[in-house]
């Protein structure tokens, strides 16, 4: 039977008693806090505030916060929570670790505890997830799903017997498994009509290898679409695939862009491979936007802005909303309100900044 919100606020706020007894004046969540936290209003927050209160748990001081009781010793039995984990290759980008925040706040939520199982690409293959799965007691998984990972026995066998696997950012086209990921074609699509609203005509794409997942295939799709949707001619050359772990990254982005000193506009991704577009261009001499108008994909510089030789414009995924949603459908299906096959897309945001000409100056 469903609970209201205002018991899983008690009983979220009974693990913290339980977690947390023994520090001194140790303040538990506002009604502002736990109102965010739980999508609802003050007035339901308060409510299961003034439940402890009534109850004996906890100290309410006003202008102050909530406190636990320090004569507190037998607190109501709270169900222990579950585990589920999270199997990623790193957490090394602002984008997956805004993405872990996402899923972590949903999971602690409901009751459940977020293990992450961060496993290099290269030993992926070698990972024997069911053993782990046994041993620590798992009762679903977040996966993000990449050219090795999909090669994971244990993984295919899992989905397979209909263990509760959700896949994150992207999905595996062999399998019918839930995924919530961001409508990548459009992004391709969007930022190339983004360009040419900008006056730009050649327009060009720095991509990872379209090997690495289906977020990468779909962004590539969306690049063309939108030249076709424009009756633009598609010049294969225009594209380049380079991997941010080749060790000639610098040389290939300098060269391509060398080669190809007509592109006025230019799609690339971010993270690493934008910390090599950026010095290229600077090798180069190119001014940005005057020569050149970028758009990033995925927003990782943004705290660095200021001082990057420019500012870029950046097509950027709402991260941690990806993570709650991932997280909310595992839950979901782990207690049998939800399919196993559902496909959650989450749209792209555009966040203009110095690497383009704004629309607005374009059109005087």
């Amino acid at each position: 039977m469903a609970k209201f919100i205002y018991e899983e606020i008690k009983e979220y706020l009974l693990r913290q008693i339980q977690e947390n007894k023994s520090t001194p004046n140790y303040i538990l969540p506002s009604e502002n806090q736990l109102a965010v936290k739980f999508s609802t209003t003050r007035i339901t927050a308060k409510r299961a505030l003034n439940e402890l209160q009534e109850e004996g748990y906890i100290i309410r001081r006003h202008g102050k916060g909530s406190f636990i009781n320090p004569s507190v010793s037998d607190l109501p039995h709270v169900q222990p929570n579950e585990f589920v984990c999270m199997l990623l290759p790193n957490i090394k980008s602002l984008f997956i670790s805004k993405i872990v925040a996402g899923a972590k706040e949903y999971c602690s939520r409901f009751g459940y505890t977020l293990l992450l199982m961060i496993e290099p690409e290269d030993r992926l293959n070698k990972l024997n997830l069911v053993t782990e799965i046994v041993k620590r007691g798992i009762k679903g998984m977040l996966v993000f799903p990449n050219s090795k990972v999909n090669y994971n026995k244990d993984l295919l066998l899992l989905a397979l017997k209909n263990f509760p696997i959700v896949f994150v950012d992207r999905y595996m086209e062999s399998l019918d498994v839930s995924s919530v990921s961001s409508m990548h074609e459009e992004a391709g699509r969007m930022a190339v009509n983004l360009l040419l609203d900008r006056g730009c005509k050649n327009i060009g794409f720095i991509s990872v290898p379209s090997a690495a997942g289906s977020s990468v295939r779909e962004r590539i799709s969306g690049y063309e679409n939108a030249h076709t949707d424009n009756g633009m001619l598609i010049h294969r050359d225009y594209l380049t695939e380079i991997s941010k772990y080749d060790p000639e990254i610098d040389e290939k982005i300098c060269a391509y862009l060398s080669s190809h000193p007509e592109l006025d506009g230019l799609l690339s991704y971010g993270d690493v491979v934008g910390i090599h577009v950026y010095k290229a261009v600077k090798n180069l001499g190119l001014k940005v936007p005057e020569n050149l108008q970028i758009i990033f994909l995925d927003d990782e510089y943004s705290a660095y802005a200021d001082i990057l030789p420019f500012a870029p414009s950046c097509i950027v995924q709402q991260s941690e909303e990806i993570g709650r949603k991932a997280a909310a459908c595992l839950v979901n299906y782990i207690t049998g309100k939800s399919k196993h096959d559902e496909k959650i897309q989450l749209h792209y945001e555009f966040v203009e900044r110095s690497s383009t000409v704004s629309a607005e100056k374009k059109s005087r």
